[in-house]
């Protein structure tokens, strides 16, 4: 069976690619990088696009620097932490229960309940108390703990009013007075009564109880009398959580960075400015007037006697719990926070960047936007070029010199600024990105099948073919194309690099297509964001990526110049 000129043409650079080494090395690489872009939704472990949280049991400690990030207590947020007499226990999501004597390690505990844990307080004989959500009540000493039948309700508040009592408070405005050797409980009627959410409770220096919630609701709760009344303590905003030193100095925080403070000395409650107005989780205030407040994104102040100063942290992960014991101060969490700016991990193969998204599966569907634009823009240069070298080399005269000072032209405008014209008069887009390769591109194609087709009009077979009347036309494509081909793959596979570069080049300057992912686009985006100085997992796979592809394409172009060149033929 007989082939068609131009299939015979196509098979010679065929059979040279597959004899050199490097062009098989290349067509292998690039058929990876091909089966990716085609493969990645289903290579890719999560959605490029998706911001990606994380939850765990963060503990930041304090130093001389500031706060420093240590182990973490395991995969779950950690809500409430209290400490006496030598004994700590923190407390968290589904049944999460930690405890440790002393400054020593801690030690997970197994408790009768897998719902939320909200708070928890300690008694003089060293009886914990834990409250949660589903009316989760728990008492407990060491190993040994009992679950206290409880009506539905989130619990969120406790403190031990003496060693066999305890104060409950919680999301619909309960207020549970429980005794403890019965195990059961009492309901006290809230001065409110309509169901706001009280989320905090302490008991004060004179033996009342003083509760605080949302909308700046303070609620006094009197132990001797047994009545619970509204108190105003300066502020509307919704508390979140408090604490009373032994002498009566107390510390409320809130919403939009809410401090309030009160001094032992005489009482008043003082609204302190904050140098923040991210939500604060918890609060704590010393004897000797030391206190201390912790939030959202890693937000820790300290009041250093006359304002509070945020200190540093080396994380952004939410706290809702602060423990301190002596000199060793503990700042818990955390709900879920962003994994900004994330090293490769097994989650994360590739790192995240600073917005927490991960960089494989950005990496892996970049790969779509280098090779389409790759290939189709080559493939428009090469079809532009090659009818424009023909047409020149073939007629010569006015259409040749009309044609090639057309080429000096287009030589003569710069790529990155006519791209910005693009962008300019348009929008960014996808196919703008083409257009720009495209449209200036094609003037060294048109340049070298144009000096083929002025050599090849001369040759016999095109005089033969003259005189037995075919038309220019299948002079031009069936009888000097095939002749060129070779060339024409050649500059096929050049240009495939070319237009992969000239895609980053764009994208990475901001003027590729804002809603597609690329490699040059991710690149931007390190850029923008600051920290592509340091995080090297963001920087180097787009890079590496893209010198892949386009070596790949070398290897594969060199094989072609065998036939292009006669003086590497003939070496050969």
């Amino acid at each position: 069976m007989t082939l068609p000129p131009i299939l015979r043409a196509a098979m010679g650079p065929l059979r040279l690619m597959m004899q050199d080494r490097l062009a098989v090395i290349g067509m292998c690489v690039l058929s990876v990088i091909i089966a990716m872009a085609l493969f990645a939704p289903v290579l890719s472990p999560h959605d490029p696009r998706h911001i990606n949280e994380i939850e765990d049991g963060s503990v930041l400690a304090r130093n001389a620097a500031g706060w420093e990030l240590r182990e973490s207590l395991g995969p779950l947020a950690l809500n409430d932490a209290t400490h006496q007499d030598g004994q700590s226990i923190i407390v968290g999501r589904s049944g999460t229960v930690w405890t440790r004597a002393g400054t020593g390690d801690w030690t997970r505990v197994d408790v009768a309940t897998e719902a939320d844990l909200n708070a928890v307080d300690l008694n003089a004989d060293g009886r914990a108390v834990v409250v949660g959500a589903r009316g989760t009540i728990l008492l407990g000493m060491g190993a040994e703990w009992q679950l206290v039948p409880a009506p539905e309700a989130n619990l969120r508040g406790v403190t031990w009013l003496d060693t066999d009592s305890a104060l409950i408070v919680g999301a619909n405005e309960e207020i549970w007075l429980l005794d403890a050797s019965a195990g059961t409980f009492a309901e006290i009627d809230s001065p409110v009564g309509r169901g706001f959410p009280l989320n905090a409770v302490a008991l004060d220096a004179d033996g009342t109880a003083l509760i605080v919630g949302e909308r700046g609701l303070a609620i006094r709760y009197d132990v001797e009398t047994g009545a619970a009344e509204l108190e105003h303590i300066g502020s509307s905003r919704d508390l979140n959580h408090i604490h009373i030193a032994p002498d009566g100095a107390a510390l409320v925080v809130g919403e939009r960075g809410t401090l309030l403070r009160r001094d032992s000395a005489d009482g008043a409650w003082v609204t302190d400015p904050a140098p923040d107005t991210r939500a604060l989780r918890a609060g704590w205030i010393g004897d000797d007037g030391r206190a201390v407040a912790a939030g959202r994104n890693g937000i820790i102040m300290e009041w250093d006697g006359a304002a509070w100063q945020i200190v540093p942290t080396e994380s952004e992960r939410h706290l809702r719990a602060l423990l301190m014991v002596g000199d060793d101060w503990l700042a818990l969490g955390s709900d879920r926070f962003v994994t900004r700016l994330s090293p490769p991990s097994r989650e994360h193969w590739f790192g995240t960047d600073h917005l927490g998204r991960d960089l494989f599966s950005q990496n892996v569907h970049g790969s779509q936007i280098a090779l389409l634009v790759g290939f189709l823009g080559a493939t428009l240069v090469v079809l532009i070029g090659t009818n424009v070298g023909l047409i020149a080399g073939y007629y010569r005269g006015r259409t040749e010199t009309i044609l090639m000072r057309t080429v000096d032209v287009m030589y003569g405008i710069p790529f990155e600024p006519f791209a910005l014209i693009l962008v300019l008069l348009f929008q960014p887009s996808l196919t703008i990105v083409i257009l720009a390769v495209s449209l200036l591109t094609w003037r060294t194609v048109a340049r070298l099948i144009r000096s083929q087709v002025l050599s090849l009009r001369e040759r016999p077979f095109v005089k033969a073919a003259r005189v037995a009347g075919a038309s220019d036309l299948r002079i031009m494509y069936l009888h000097i194309f095939p002749n060129v081909l070779p060339l024409v793959f050649l500059e096929l596979a050049i240009i495939v690099g070319v237009s992969i570069i000239a895609e980053a080049t764009l994208s990475f300057l901001g003027l590729g297509p804002p809603q597609s992912i690329s490699w040059g686009g991710i690149l931007h985006d390190a850029r923008l964001s600051g920290a592509w100085r340091t995080a090297w997992w963001w920087n180097l796979p787009p890079g590496i990526l893209i010198m892949t592809t386009v070596l790949s394409v070398f290897f594969i172009s060199r094989s072609l110049e065998v036939v292009a060149n006669p003086r590497l033929r003939a070496r050969q």
